[in-house]
């Protein structure tokens, strides 16, 4: 037993010693062979520390991958946002210009009526589908007074049918309970164009004006333009109104049936023009 303990002190003592040794020969330069217990030492310690080497550098390149992700994600959502942000200016400015050429096609319209007119926009019109009146963002406060005209940068809309402080509505000329006496530019023949109450809440409204008390002997054909005449002493004379389509001529009959296409598109109307004039006109020649 007392051998066994001093042959262990022994070794306790060596096993520190030989390490010290390795130790100091690995750190020291030149290049001269290493012995052969470094050698050993080598071959021991060396594939352990490959492997926690290899493991070391898959998890650095793992959490840098990941951390790279995440900052990448993060980039690319604030790119998505200044994406969205541009689009909505983009289709913000898309209105603002379509609004400046309505705008514009409107006042340069304006300049062809030789009374003050006020540019007004459409806030609400008729949810039927013949859009029969619309109501505009201008009333009594701004000059806006029952029965005065309505037109577009097309033509004719309708007159004031009632006037609040700070909005109007207006009847259109497709409303049956409008009535506009009319000319055929081309040959001059006089009739009257009435609203209709037609049905067409699954397609374009199309004929919703047709024109009456024409003589059985005027001279009508399809594509005539028919204007305002001004006899009605409400609307000013010369203001297109639409253009005539369908005409027959029955055989019997005093008079000629035809329909009317107005020119503006009354489920369209997003901007108009009031004509800041009285119900009694001085001449029936107020259009330029």
């Amino acid at each position: 037993m007392a051998l066994f303990r001093r042959k262990a002190r022994l070794l306790s003592f060596l096993v520190p010693f030989l390490l010290l040794i390795a130790f100091l020969s690995l750190t020291a330069g030149g290049y001269r062979r290493a012995p052969w217990y470094q050698q050993i030492l080598w071959n021991v310690v060396t594939p352990p520390q490959k492997i926690l080497t290899s493991i070391g550098c898959a998890i650095s390149s793992v959490w840098n991958h990941y951390f790279a992700l995440v900052g990448a994600e993060k980039e690319n959502e604030a790119l998505r946002m200044k994406v969205a942000l541009l689009e909505g200016e983009i289709i913000k400015l898309s209105e603002v210009e379509k609004e400046n050429e309505r705008l514009h096609e409107l006042l340069s319209y304006e300049k062809s009526f030789s009374h003050k007119s006020l540019t007004a926009k459409v806030i609400a019109n008729d949810p039927r589908a013949e859009f029969k009146n619309i109501t505009i963002n201008k009333g009594h406060d701004h000059g806006v007074r029952p029965l005065m005209p309505v037109v577009g940068p097309k033509g004719l809309v309708g007159r004031v049918a009632t006037v609040g402080s700070k909005a109007s509505r207006v009847l259109l000329v497709t409303d049956p309970n409008s009535a506009v006496d009319v000319l055929v530019q081309r040959s001059r023949a006089r009739g009257v164009v009435v609203g209709m109450a037609v049905k067409t809440a699954l397609r374009p409204s199309y004929y919703l004006t047709r024109i009456e008390y024409l003589r059985r002997i005027s001279d009508v054909a399809d594509g005539d333009v028919v204007v305002t005449s001004g006899f009605d002493r409400v609307f000013p004379s010369g203001i297109p109104v639409g253009s005539v389509t369908d005409v027959k001529k029955e055989r019997y009959g005093i008079f000629l049936e035809a329909n009317v296409v107005p020119f503006e598109n009354m489920a369209e109307l997003q901007e108009v023009l009031v004509l800041l004039v009285t119900q009694n006109l001085s001449s029936p020649d107020s259009v330029q």
